[in-house]
């Protein structure tokens, strides 16, 4: 891995610790306002869904030569929307808040992950380079968190948000001085066709199963992640744990994605992108079923540790699966990125109103066995319903 590569990471590390952050201290802040579990659900998918709502334009205004001005616009959203969260109290403003932050979060990484797969040198190793940009990712989740579940505690939720803006004005710096018109094969290759011709062939290369495969795994993989991200919190507030052991729970289980992800790279070669995915999905669900059996710091950092790393497992394999099945001459590098990220979005969306929802019947401990066995059965009928899972693929790599 060239060190340009490299270089190329250091901008998401600060994207993700930036949205890590204000996702970590939200659901307290809102319990401290006397907000109920499901209403605290609904407001947290607020985000997801108008990053949801941003991908398919970002990818469709992606071009190498746009892609730090565009950059720019949407980390400059995501700082202001960090300074703003000190002054929503009531739900109109926190979901305004909200909106801005997660219609910026998707704009920025959907442009800066075609951007980066577009900056790969020609005959560079695409297995290897997205284990780094993912390593990346968990990196950032891993340093927000550990930040700010301390600053929580030691200095105020003031603190913690200001904090988030700050690390979004960072990494706006390292877009200015790292982001480089990427190769013009990007641009030739863009701007084939109009934007609506370019979007329904995208949509019907959805029907092919492999393709399908990689957007119900992205679903599932982030429906569960945002349980736990959304849910721990309460959970460890009712069990006694402070915000800084909460903060550091989430800051190893991401410290554990971001050391595994680039390993990962040589396994999906051996073993399968799609088997991988496959098994690791419903094992990670399993790993989340024990959390209501711990109630202490050293058990549940156990617990989140190993989801950690069969999510980092999962995660690797569906991005070379995104990369590898998604054909660039069928489906623009912007208009792919959008789609994956799109898909992960959903689950973001769906994590913590379906898990708000649950709670609001079993409680929070139970949430924890009831929504990962649901969604691992769902994810399997899924697989089975888009055709990717039947007898005649089962030698299939």
């Amino acid at each position: 891995m060239k060190a340009g590569t490299l270089t190329l990471c250091l901008p998401v590390v600060m994207i993700t610790a930036q949205h890590n952050a204000s996702a970590l201290i939200l659901p307290p802040l809102l319990d401290h306002l006397g907000y109920p579990v499901s209403a605290i659900g609904s407001l947290v998918s607020v985000a997801p869904v108008l990053a949801l709502a941003s991908r398919l334009p970002s990818g469709l205004v992606y071009r190498g030569h746009r892609a730090r001005m565009l950059m720019v616009l949407s980390l400059l959203a995501m700082a202001l929307s960090n300074f703003l969260y000190i002054f929503a109290t009531r739900p109109l403003h926190v979901a305004l808040v909200q909106a801005l932050n997660g219609f910026a979060f998707g704009a920025a990484t959907t442009i800066y992950f075609a951007f980066f797969v577009d900056a790969l040198p020609r005959g560079a190793n695409r297995h290897h380079a997205m284990g780094y940009y993912a390593g990346s990712l968990a990196l950032g989740h891993s340093a927000g968190s550990l930040a700010v579940g301390y600053l929580a505690d030691h200095l105020g939720y003031t603190a913690s948000f200001q904090f988030g803006a700050l690390v979004a004005l960072i990494a706006l710096a390292l877009i200015l001085l790292l982001a480089h018109p990427a190769p013009a094969r990007t641009e030739e290759g863009a701007a084939r066709g109009g934007p609506t011709r370019t979007v329904l062939e995208s949509f019907r290369n959805l029907a092919d199963p492999a393709v399908a495969a990689v957007v119900v795994v992205a679903l599932f993989l982030n429906l569960l992640h945002q349980i736990g991200a959304v849910f721990l919190p309460l959970y460890g507030l009712a069990v006694g744990l402070t915000l800084t052991q909460i903060g550091a729970i989430r800051g190893f289980y991401s410290l554990c994605n971001a050391v595994t992800r680039p390993l990962i790279g040589p396994v999906v070669t051996r073993f399968g992108y799609q088997g991988l995915s496959l098994v690791g999905l419903p094992l990670h669900a399993g790993v989340m079923m024990l959390v209501p059996l711990f109630h202490g710091f050293a058990g549940l950092l156990v617990v989140f540790v190993l989801a950690g790393f069969l999510r980092a497992v999962v995660l690797v394999a569906n991005t070379i699966g995104m990369v590898e099945d998604m054909d660039e001459s069928r489906v623009p590098r912007g208009v792919a990125s959008g789609i994956f990220n799109a898909a992960g979005d959903l689950g973001l969306i769906l994590g913590p109103s379906f898990g708000g929802l649950v709670a609001s019947v079993t409680g929070i401990a139970l949430l924890f066995f009831v929504g990962p066995l649901a969604a691992a059965l769902v994810f399997l009928l899924s697989l089975w319903g888009c055709g990717f899972v039947k007898p005649a693929r089962r030698g299939r790599r």
